[in-house]
């Protein structure tokens, strides 16, 4: 029965990884809806169930999903309200040279990415930034790796930043305020670079003038619900800081957004991206059900002989895991071997950092990098991307990890 499992998450993550499949042409959330299902469905099929269906829910975080709701929530209120769009008029208005203005996307992003959510942030500016590139006369390419770079980035800065902090949160006990403090200059350091290297690597792209588009319009703020939204996101942080519950701040700051928008209320929920928070459930009893087969299990305890448990070994395994499994989910297979380093907290605090750095590696590292992609309508390939994002994320990661004394 366990071969049988196995088998099925082996097929699922065929799935989620490619982008489309021939045989079974749907997206990443239905895949994970499908293999997730396929996965109990065949446990209990193939005799006493490994992983029922009591079991499967239970695996299901709803505080790591509860967290990402609230925050997405929180950044459509800030949408709706017209503040990136604002955002967007004063950066043409200010930023004169096509360079900076790369720097303030990817340091913006990565700003918002730290209070929000990345996937939120690349979700609502990819459409601003699109056509903000085209006003300023450049080409698009860069500022869509600004955005996802600096979002995957910056968001390693607080434990709500992106869903895998969120986990990371969840299972290692770390405070919100003492894991920012603690990576606080290492992110800065990270995100810093990221810009620097990006700006190197598309210098002469960014030299090559387009034709720019005027655009008079000035940008309408909904001042009721930008200020609610504020709030929301203000007291959440704050709260946080204090040692509130995570899920709780964020779902306290959406409700607070959601009050402040009135008759809107229901075109916030519309902005929420619902697939995602369905792909990370399907992940999660994934996981879950090739966890209860053992393999996983076997798996650590070869490795844990071979590799040891050193911050290189910690990081390489984090680093390549990410890109074949994604994030999220190998945090949870590692679980086991990450609380058994001699000083788990410090291990918990380089999971954090490193995948979310490593999600910057390829296209298929983080979440966010599909959907600026999927966003923009831009076709780029793997390796296109990784010539990008190999020297962006060994050089960042090196940085972060040696200003951390990991």
């Amino acid at each position: 029965m366990r071969e049988a499992i196995l088998v099925t998450f082996a097929l699922s993550y065929v799935g989620i990884t490619a982008r489309r499949l021939r045989w079974l042409p749907v997206g990443r959330p239905s895949m994970a809806l499908i293999g997730a299902t396929a996965c109990v469905a065949v446990g209990t099929w193939a005799g006493p169930p490994l992983l029922g269906l009591d079991g499967a829910l239970a695996a299901v975080e709803l505080q790591t999903l509860s967290l990402l709701l609230g925050m997405m929530v929180v950044s459509a209120g800030l949408s709706e309200a017209g503040f990136f769009a604002w955002v967007t008029q004063r950066l043409l208005a200010r930023v004169r040279s096509r360079p900076a203005l790369l720097w303030a996307v990817t340091l913006g992003c990565g700003a918002l990415s730290a209070l929000l959510v990345n996937d939120a942030v690349c979700l609502l500016a990819t459409p601003l930034v699109v056509p903000l590139a085209r006003r300023a006369g450049a080409q698009v390419r860069p500022f869509l790796f600004a955005v996802a770079m600096g979002s995957n980035a910056g968001s390693a800065l607080t434990l709500s930043g992106n869903p895998q902090n969120m986990l990371v949160g969840r299972l290692s006990g770390l405070s919100y305020r003492g894991y920012l403090g603690d990576v606080a200059w290492p992110v800065v350091a990270a995100l810093v670079v990221t810009a620097a290297l990006l700006h190197l690597i598309f210098r002469e792209t960014l030299a090559a003038p387009e034709a720019a588009p005027k655009d008079d319009a000035l940008a309408l703020l909904h001042r009721p619900l930008l200020g609610g939204s504020l709030l929301g996101l203000g007291g959440a942080v704050a709260a946080n800081l204090l040692g509130a519950p995570l899920a709780l701040s964020a779902l306290a700051a959406g409700a607070v957004t959601l009050t402040a928008a009135g008759p809107r209320a229901e075109r916030l929920l519309a902005q929420v991206d619902w697939g995602v928070l369905l792909f990370f459930a399907g992940l999660f009893v994934l996981v879950a059900a090739l966890h209860q087969t053992g393999y996983p299990q076997e798996w650590l305890a070869v490795a844990d002989g071979a590799l040891g448990h050193g911050p290189v070994a910690l990081t390489a395994v984090l680093g390549l895991g990410s890109q074949v499994v994604s994030n999220v989910p190998l945090i949870l297979l590692l679980e086991p071997w990450i609380r058994s380093f001699p000083d788990p907290a410090a291990a918990w605090t380089v999971t954090a950092l490193v995948s979310t750095l490593a999600g910057n590696l390829t296209l298929l590292g983080s979440v966010a990098n599909i959907i600026v992609l999927e966003r923009a309508g831009e076709r780029l390939g793997f390796w296109a991307y990784a010539k990008v994002g190999v020297p962006v994320t060994l050089a960042s990661t090196a940085v972060a990890l040696a200003l951390l004394g990991a």
